[in-house]
């Protein structure tokens, strides 16, 4: 819960907006700060606020959404036992109606596989042309072994390597409170 304080500092922010104010002391600056802080605050509380909302909200679609999974279960069974009665007597029979369809597909067999074990497996037997290796750059050896020169990024044996650029160094304003 947002303090009295800070719920003061709040009520004064647009009034000062309208104004055009400028900050000319550390006083105002530090004004400025509690406003700033007040604000981060009232942000934490209506985050919090939308949070348990969400959290309900959710709570609420899984109950209705699992309510519904006994029923949909339910039904899909029903449409199955039909489609497949009715396939005793036409191999092509298929549920067709204005809200849906019901039929069958054919999945073929193929292979399943838990990756870790498989890759295990291949190591361990040699077998090294089934297994991808991702390519990166190494950019930490790439700096210590290049410098920026003329515009161009090149190795200490004189290699010019395309694709690296000199970034400037910035700065960046920073507020904590």
């Amino acid at each position: 819960m947002m303090n009295e304080l800070l719920k003061d500092e709040l009520k004064t922010i647009s009034q000062r907006e309208s104004e055009g104010f400028k900050i000319s002391t550390l006083q105002e600056a530090d004004w400025a700060m509690r406003k700033l802080q007040a604000m981060s605050a009232q942000d934490d509380e209506n985050k919090a606020t939308a949070k348990a909302n969400i959290d309900d909200i959710n709570a609420w679609l899984e109950r209705k959404l699992t309510e519904n999974q006994a029923s949909r279960e339910y039904f899909k069974g029903l449409l199955q036992d039909y489609l497949y009665e009715q396939r005793k007597t036409d191999k092509k029979f298929k549920i067709d109606t204005p809200h849906g369809t019901v039929t069958t597909s054919k999945v073929p067999a193929g292979l399943k596989y838990q990756d870790a074990a498989v890759l295990k497996s291949l190591h361990d037997q040699g077998v090294n042309e089934f297994i991808r290796v991702k390519e990166e750059v190494n950019k930490v050896g790439l700096k210590k072994n290049g410098s920026i020169i003329n515009g161009k990024f090149v190795l200490s044996d004189g290699e010019i390597i395309d694709g690296v650029t000199e970034k400037p160094a910035t700065e960046s304003v920073k507020y904590t409170f």
